[in-house]
C-alpha cells in the first residue's frame, strides 16, 4: 500500500491556518495607522462611489475560475494515464486526480492567503488615505493648533463619525495602499495563466489557450482600473497591487506547486549532429 498522506494533509491545513487566521484577525481587530493630510491635497477630494467589483465577487470569481480549471485539467489528464497511482488518506483510497487537484488548490489558496496578508499588513501599517477621504470624513480641524500650523493636518475629527451610513467607511478610508483587489485579481490571473501553460493540453487550436490567458489578464487589468475610476485607490496603489499579485502568482506556481509540463515543447532547436554540414 502506498504511504498514507494523512500527516501531509494535517500539516497542510495547519500551514493554511497559519496564514488565514492572522489575515482574518487583522481585518477584524486591527485599526489602521491614522495618517494626516494636507489641506490642499486635491487627490483626496474625489466623490465616494459604490464599488462595481466587491471583495466577495472578486474572491468567488478568482477561486471558481482556478478551482474549476484545476479539476477539469487534472481529471482529463488522469484519463490518459494507464493505472494512475492512488493515494491514501486515513486508510481511504483517493484517486490520483483528486489528490493532484487538492495539491494545486491547496497551493493556490496558500498563495492567495500570503499575498492578501502582505497586502493588508501594508495597508494597516501605512494608513494611506483613499481618494474619497474628504467626502466620507468631512474633517473638522483647527489650523492654529501646533500640530496643524504647517498645513499638514494631524489633529482632526470626522464630521460623519456619528452617521451610521458612514460608519463602515471610516476605517476603510485609511486602507488605500496598496490595492488588495488588484493584487488578488492579478494573482488569480497569473496563477491561471502559468498553470494552464504548463498543464493545459488541446491540439485543436494553437491560439485558444493563449486567447484564454489573455482574457484572464484583461479581466484582472479591468478590476484594477475600476479601483481607480471609482475613487477607491490612487493609481500607484493599483500599480503596486498588480506587481505584488503577479510576483506571487508566478512564484507560487513555479516554485511551490512545481508543475511538470504535460506536453513536450512544440518546437526546439535541432541537435548539431542533425544539421547539414556545409561543404
Amino acid at each position: 500500500m502506498a504511504k498514507d498522506k494523512k500527516w501531509q494533509l494535517l500539516l497542510d491545513l495547519f500551514s493554511l491556518a497559519s496564514v488565514l487566521v492572522p489575515l482574518l484577525t487583522l481585518t477584524q481587530v486591527a485599526h489602521p495607522f491614522e495618517r494626516g493630510f494636507f489641506i490642499n491635497d486635491d487627490s483626496l477630494k474625489l466623490p465616494f462611489k459604490e464599488q462595481t467589483v466587491t471583495e466577495v465577487t472578486l474572491g468567488i470569481v478568482g477561486f471558481v475560475l482556478n478551482v474549476a480549471t484545476i479539476l477539469i485539467i487534472e481529471y482529463l489528464q488522469s484519463r490518459r494515464q494507464k493505472n494512475p497511482e492512488q493515494k491514501y488518506i486515513f486508510g481511504f483510497a483517493v484517486p490520483a486526480w483528486v489528490w493532484q487537484s487538492y495539491a494545486a488548490i491547496r497551493t493556490f489558496t496558500f498563495g492567495a492567503g500570503c499575498q492578501q496578508l502582505l497586502s493588508n499588513v501594508t495597508k494597516y501599517a501605512v494608513g494611506r488615505l483613499r481618494p474619497y477621504f474628504m467626502d466620507v470624513c468631512q474633517p473638522e480641524y483647527n489650523e492654529t493648533l501646533p500640530a496643524n500650523v504647517l498645513g499638514y493636518i494631524q489633529v482632526y475629527n470626522c464630521r460623519n463619525r456619528f452617521d451610521p451610513a458612514y460608519q463602515p467607511y471610516l476605517k476603510d478610508m485609511r486602507l488605500s495602499f496598496f490595492s488588495a483587489h488588484s493584487s488578488f485579481a492579478m494573482y488569480a490571473a497569473v496563477f491561471f495563466i502559468v498553470y494552464i501553460q504548463y498543464k493545459g493540453r488541446w491540439r485543436g487550436s494553437k491560439l485558444l489557450r493563449h486567447a484564454v490567458q489573455f482574457f484572464a489578464l484583461l479581466t484582472a487589468w479591468y478590476v484594477g482600473l475600476t479601483r481607480i475610476v471609482e475613487n477607491y485607490h490612487h493609481w500607484s496603489d493599483v500599480a503596486v497591487g498588480f506587481i505584488n499579485g503577479a510576483i506571487f502568482g508566478f512564484l507560487v506556481v513555479i516554485y511551490v506547486l512545481k508543475p511538470t509540463k504535460h506536453l513536450p515543447l512544440t518546437w526546439q532547436d535541432a541537435p548539431e549532429s542533425a544539421l547539414p554540414v556545409a561543404r
